[in-house]
């Protein structure tokens, strides 16, 4: 609380920084309906998520002391697409707060996490407005969008149309330019499984076949598969 506007008779204002704050973790999972709603949720969802990870780092860093070997002594799973963004945060803290070279982050992100679909409704996968997510994340964003840079290069050395690129970019061009959350946690993990062995199948086939073909050995009926080197 803001003594100095408490005295000064505002009693409601000196409150407000405090309600802001306990806003983000004061109800869970609020309405994306309006536009405050929307930012709401994504700042919710980056404050746990960033969280998580930054305690998980810690505890590493103080038992095994080289966070090069995080991959062998964690694993992260991504329980839909809700936690996305520990992709762009695990690079951020180990490329801003650590100082590790961007392929090695890469490399540890990638071995690190897993992710878990739960739908094969592209349209029913997580995606940010990308104004907004400039606005609340911008260095996530700047992450985000070097991750893309290197994953369609991926894709353009396999000779992949405009079409397939346009499909599996990690921000949707079609109308107003979207963040894909679903994509992101595909080409951020190592493995990705659906929730049954059909489930998983079945993405092979559907939702994720264009990012199967570019990753084919990624997808898995097996949660918390242990981690490869691949990236």
């Amino acid at each position: 609380m803001r003594l100095d506007a408490f005295n000064s008779g505002d009693h409601v204002g000196a409150q407000s920084e405090q309600t802001r704050a306990e806003a983000i973790s004061k109800i869970l999972y609020p309405s994306d309906a309006s536009p405050n709603g929307r930012e709401l949720r994504l700042r919710q969802e980056y404050f746990f998520v960033s969280a998580s990870l930054q305690d998980l780092v810690q505890r590493h860093l103080k038992s095994d002391g080289d966070l090069h070997f995080l991959p062998e002594r964690a694993a992260i799973q991504l329980n839909d697409t809700h936690p996305s963004i520990a992709v762009p945060e695990l690079m951020r803290i180990l490329i801003d707060v650590h100082g590790l070279p961007w392929d090695e982050a890469w490399r540890i992100t990638v071995g690190t996490l897993s992710y878990t679909n739960h739908t094969l409704l592209p349209e029913a996968l997580e995606s940010w407005p990308l104004p907004l997510f400039e606005r609340v994340l911008p260095r996530h964003l700047e992450i985000i969008y070097r991750i893309n840079e290197q994953h369609l290069q991926r894709a353009r050395e396999k000779d992949a149309s405009p079409e397939v690129l346009a499909s599996i970019s990690l921000i949707d061009e079609h109308g107003s330019r979207r963040v894909r959350m679903g994509h992101l946690a595909f080409v951020g993990s190592h493995r990705i499984n659906g929730v049954s062995a059909l489930h998983t199948d079945l993405m092979r086939k559907t939702v994720f076949s264009q990012l199967h073909e570019l990753y084919p050995d990624r997808i898995v009926n097996k949660t918390n598969a242990s981690p490869s080197a691949g990236g």
